[in-house]
């Protein structure tokens, strides 16, 4: 049985299949009392959308909040040119770029004139929204993520309106909810992955990482790894941690533990083969370093059943 009441269902949705603003539009609002409601339940308070539409050639599209919205917001742009402006400064927002508004920020944003854009777009909120914008790395001064021609965040976002499209129910709240996750999942790993593509000290970072990757049996060398990047010891720690949560040792040693992981559970070779695999000649300080990360042993962790 839906957690909230059948009487949401008959409530006006705010839903439009083909709305007077733009022809073929398609807009999704979850009433507020709804919302509120939501934000009591554990499986939603986390994230919810709040808002979602397809505005496809939007000519003259523009949106003025001066006092900011209570929701943080995401457009998509992936025909036309659009503009944000925010914290004083403008914004460009070309096709593959997704435009990200932080909540209670004063802002305006509109289609470029001469230029209707094509732009899908949604409002969320949650307790793990600022979580969620650190992850994408953007910010009020830096709102423009390029994501390209992202056919998977457009299937994911489907999910999303397509859910908010069905009612009020709580197992339809709960899939547009989990949908969202997904799409801002998949988008902060994506914006991680384009890393590799800046020509700035993310980049280099990323660089670094990947080399890690390639060289787990090997000792790791801070200075040398600062010096991959360009950078100083302290600055290069410094971004490291930024960008990934962990101190660069910290983080070399859990891709060590992962990979020691995946070979416990595929292969049958003894701890030590393994510790040695993974850059560790002390099997005892292998296991050691093991339980830390993993709250187990390594011979634990192979008995435990998985799948």
């Amino acid at each position: 049985m839906d957690y909230f009441p059948v009487l949401a269902m008959m409530i006006e949705m705010n839903l439009r299949q083909k709305g007077d603003g733009f022809r073929g539009q398609r807009i999704a609002v979850i009433p507020r009392s709804v919302l509120r409601q939501a934000s009591e339940q554990t499986l939603l308070r986390g994230l919810m959308p709040t808002d979602a539409g397809f505005f496809p050639r939007a000519a003259g599209h523009m949106r003025e909040r001066p006092n900011g919205a209570d929701q943080a917001i995401f457009i998509y742009c992936v025909r036309g040119a659009g503009w944000c402006e925010m914290n004083g400064l403008r914004h460009s927002v070309e096709p593959g770029g997704l435009l990200v508004v932080p909540p209670h920020i004063p802002h305006c944003y509109g289609a470029v004139k001469g230029k209707s854009w094509t732009i899908h777009w949604f409002h969320a909120q949650g307790a793990c929204i600022t979580q969620y914008l650190a992850g994408l790395n953007v910010s009020m001064d830096r709102p423009v993520a390029l994501l390209g021609d992202d056919t998977q965040w457009l299937e994911l976002f489907e999910e999303v309106l397509g859910a908010m499209e069905q009612g009020y129910g709580f197992s339809q709240l709960l899939q547009a909810s989990h949908a969202l996750a997904h799409l801002l999942a998949v988008t902060i790993n994506h914006r991680r992955e384009s890393w590799l593509d800046q020509p700035d000290a993310t980049q280099k970072i990323a660089r670094t990482i990947c080399y890690m990757k390639q060289h787990l049996d090997q000792p790791l060398k801070l200075d040398s790894f600062a010096a991959m990047a360009g950078l100083s010891r302290s600055r290069y720690t410094a971004l490291f941690k930024e960008q990934t949560g962990f101190a660069p040792v910290e983080y070399f040693n859990r891709l060590r533990m992962h990979r020691a992981c995946q070979l416990l559970d595929t292969t049958g070779w003894s701890v030590k083969v393994v510790a040695g695999l993974v850059g560790h000649e002390d099997p005892l300080y292998f296991s050691r370093l093991f339980r830390r990360i993993n709250e187990m042993s390594p011979m634990e962790y192979r008995k435990t059943r998985k799948g």
